[in-house]
This record gives C-alpha cells, sequence and structure tokens, in this order.
C-alpha cells in the first residue's frame, strides 16, 4: 500500500496531509522568493554574501 491509500482509510492521515503539503509548499515558495529577491535586489545569491558585503 502507498502512503497516500493508508491516509484515505484513515482520518488522521488524511488531515495531516491536508495540513503538512501546503505547509510545505508554502515553506518551499517563501524559500524561492527570497532567493529570488535577492539576486534581483542585491545580486547575491545569500543572506551571507549581502550581509559580508555590508560589512566591507
Amino acid at each position: 500500500m502507498t502512503p497516500l491509500q493508508l491516509a484515505g482509510m484513515n482520518p488522521l492521515g488524511s488531515l495531516v496531509l491536508a495540513i503538512v503539503v501546503p505547509v510545505l509548499i508554502i515553506a518551499f515558495g517563501t524559500y524561492v522568493g527570497v532567493l529570488v529577491a535577492l539576486q534581483s535586489f542585491f545580486g547575491e545569491s545569500s543572506w551571507q554574501d549581502v550581509s559580508n558585503a555590508n560589512e566591507d
């Protein structure tokens, strides 16, 4: 049985999927959005590069 089939039989499992999957999608989208913002505003690829540039 696949995890999705098991979750379909278990109401708690389907509730967990209904909460966890959107949270993971939002977290991943936020991460990608931060990376795009760093590259477009600062021309850097990480917060460490931005903070090091500000210290100089």
